[in-house]
């Protein structure tokens, strides 16, 4: 139901969408998963407290923060969602135990990743909410020969302190009995721990005296190895992975055939850092379960997604694209929530890599154009697409998105005003969609540009509304006419409770404000029918309809000769 009353009061700050995601205990983030970068919304500090800059920055620093044998990682739950990227990602979701600045919380990670050129996960975008605290009884008890991992971590840090000015490489292995969960079924708890037990047995036979053997979760086993090179790292790990697997190990249940699983990590390759070198052998070791692999997996560097050698190249093949005419259009319907009829569409940029039909990925695509500073020459062509397609569909409406880069360039307004002025009823049927965050840059600088757009007809939308980004204060100072709820809270309807709340206060406030509301990511008939029933404007998502390429308008001439 509404919650109009909050409206009544004198204090807008109550209602601004940044203090009713803290309220609730949520922040969003991008994760870069090729280079590892992590950014946070804007409340982040307010919901997680003071953490370490290396834990917010980095996907393996923040991995260091989850409580082992607690849950997935976002890593672990990103590599194992499964599907294929179609345009609008692939859902993942997981739960874990994390220490937030010496608070045990419990936290529900969910949202989507998207692919790169290659198919593989390149991005993702996603909410983090915290639960509640977790209690003493929920997590293995640190007792007998099993090691605590803030002890192990400062194991870590005293040998990198040791040996790296001396130029010893310091690695770490985390090794983890694979299927245990299956080994239980089948053997049942107290036959698991004989299991648990014989393997630490084995690992501490092959130990050597200067290396450190630690069990540190109900199944993982960290050997930190001293001195050891790189080219040794591999042959290490097969000495403790052979140790285990060279005979069945004999319980009061019944014979077991047992193997471990390997991740490693070097320093200082991958980093001088205790926390973030765990991390990495246990992501690494993530990709040995997923791989079912017999050897270690050594955790690698993340390159630039942009090495240097490539940006050139880069460069020379997104101008090409232009001037060979490969930039298109993907057309995805966006339906009114109660009668299901298209109202408009959004415009999305496809840009095809050859003559092959395949397509530069979106997600990655735009991003890059931005940091190498075309992105405005891509907007330009896709606004002339989209007037074109206006121009012999007078039905039709389109949604555009204006980086903020060139929205506050000059010429692309310049472009906008010179497109929408050749035919009647263009501008009228136009939708620009900005993102949440262009508008925080510079509010009077914006609202001016938006007000020029706003007058030659065209309508506005926030794009990814609810970040937390714009106040409401804010909200009022600009010509909106559309708030785009963000995907990230309505996936997640069905389950949290928190978010149904969260996502009802944005219709209301956008209700208040006299405003229309789309709902990205809507794939079930339940979010739909919530979202209906709630007075959600329209729907956008695969149950509605997913994006696809725009047919290429026929030449002139064949026109005439009605081809």
């Amino acid at each position: 139901m509404p919650v109009p009353s909050i409206f009544n009061a004198r204090d807008d700050s109550r209602v601004d969408p940044r203090n009713l995601l803290s309220s609730i205990g949520e922040v969003v983030y991008t994760w870069d998963i090729q280079s590892d970068a992590l950014t946070w919304g804007p409340n982040a500090a307010d919901v997680l407290g003071p953490i370490p800059e290396g834990a917010m920055a980095r996907g393996l620093g923040f991995a260091g923060l989850v409580e082992p044998g607690s849950g997935r990682s976002r890593y672990d739950a990103v590599f194992s969602a499964g599907g294929q990227d179609q345009g609008e990602g692939v859902i993942y979701r997981t739960r874990y135990a994390a220490d937030l600045a010496g608070r045990r919380m419990w936290v529900e990670d969910a949202g989507r990743w998207f692919s790169g050129t290659d198919g593989r996960a390149a991005c993702a975008r996603g909410i983090l909410r915290l639960e509640r605290q977790v209690r003493p009884d929920e997590l293995v008890t640190q007792t007998g020969d099993l090691g605590d991992r803030s002890a192990l971590l400062e194991r870590i840090g005293s040998a990198l302190a040791e040996h790296l000015p001396a130029d010893r490489a310091i690695v770490v292995l985390v090794g983890a009995i694979d299927e245990l969960a299956r080994l239980n079924d089948d053997f049942g708890h107290e036959a698991t721990d004989e299991i648990i037990s014989a393997v630490q047995d084995r690992l501490r036979s092959v130990t050597r005296r200067r290396d450190h053997l630690v069990r540190y979760s109900s199944n993982r086993f960290a050997i930190l190895l001293t001195g050891c090179p790189h080219s040794q790292v591999d042959a290490a790990a097969r000495r403790f992975i052979k140790a285990v697997a060279k005979t069945a190990i004999e319980t009061q249940r019944g014979i077991a055939l047992v193997r471990l699983r390997v991740g490693a990590a070097v320093a200082p390759d991958i980093s001088s850092h205790a926390g973030t070198l765990l991390s990495a052998a246990e992501n690494a070791l993530g990709g040995a379960k997923a791989a079912s692999s017999d050897a270690a997996v050594i955790a690698r560097r993340q390159e630039s997604r942009e090495p240097p050698d490539m940006r050139s190249g880069f460069d020379v093949s997104a101008l090409a694209a232009l001037n060979e005419r490969r930039v298109e259009l993907a057309l995805q319907p966006i339906v009114r929530a109660k009668s299901r009829e298209v109202a408009f569409h959004e415009a999305l940029l496809r840009v095809a890599l050859g003559s092959d039909g395949a397509f530069f990925a979106t997600a990655e695509l735009v991003p890059l154009l931005e940091r190498r500073g075309l992105v405005r020459l891509f907007d330009h062509r896709v606004l002339e697409l989209a007037v074109e397609l206006l121009a012999t569909n007078p039905a039709m409406t389109l949604s555009i998105n204006v980086s903020p880069r060139s929205l506050v360039d000059p010429e692309w307004l310049d472009a906008f005003l010179a497109c929408t002025s050749g035919a009647r009823g263009i501008a009228q049927r136009l939708v620009v969609e900005i993102t949440e965050t262009a508008t925080i840059e510079n509010p009077l600088k914006v609202a001016k540009l938006l007000g020029q757009i706003k007058d030659r007809g065209a309508r506005i939308a926030i794009d990814d509304f609810g970040a937390g980004h714009t106040s409401l204060r804010h909200l009022r100072a600009f010509p909106i006419d559309v708030l785009k709820i963000d995907g990230t809270f309505t996936q997640n309807l069905r389950r949290s409770t928190d978010d149904r709340f969260y996502v009802r206060t944005l219709i209301d406030l956008a209700h208040h404000l006299n405003v229309e509301t789309v709902a990205e990511w809507v794939d079930d008939e339940l979010q739909a029918s919530m979202l209906a029933d709630w007075g959600v404007t329209y729907l956008q998502g695969h149950l509605v309809g997913k994006a696809e390429l725009c047919p290429k308008p026929l030449p002139l001439q064949a026109r005439a000769v009605g081809m």
